[in-house]
C-alpha cells in the first residue's frame, strides 16, 4: 500500500518550496530530480545521473564489444562512389 505524504510550500530564499519527507527523499535515490507540470499537479522524477568516474571501468567492462552486423561491410561502403584520386 502506499503511504500519502502531505507537504507545505514553504519560503526557501526567494523562490517557494516543498521539503520531502525523509523516507520519500531516499526513495528516489538522486539528490537530483525533474519537476514536470500535469494536469493533476506536478510529478516529481528521479533525474539520470551520470555514474562516478570510478564505475565507468566497472561499466565499460560489461558492454558487448562484438561488432555489429550492420557495420561489417564499413570499409566497402566507404569506397562507393568515390573515385581514386
Amino acid at each position: 500500500m502506499q503511504h500519502i505524504y502531505y507537504a507545505r510550500v514553504t519560503q526557501i530564499g526567494n523562490s517557494k518550496g516543498v521539503r520531502l519527507p525523509k523516507e520519500l527523499a531516499l526513495s528516489l535515490g538522486t539528490t537530483e530530480v525533474i519537476l514536470e507540470p500535469t494536469t493533476e499537479g506536478i510529478l516529481i522524477k528521479p533525474a539520470s545521473t551520470v555514474p562516478p568516474l570510478s564505475q565507468w571501468a566497472a561499466i565499460f567492462a560489461q558492454a558487448d564489444t562484438s561488432p555489429e552486423p550492420e557495420f561489417n561491410d564499413w570499409d566497402i561502403t566507404l569506397k562507393d562512389g568515390l573515385a581514386d584520386e
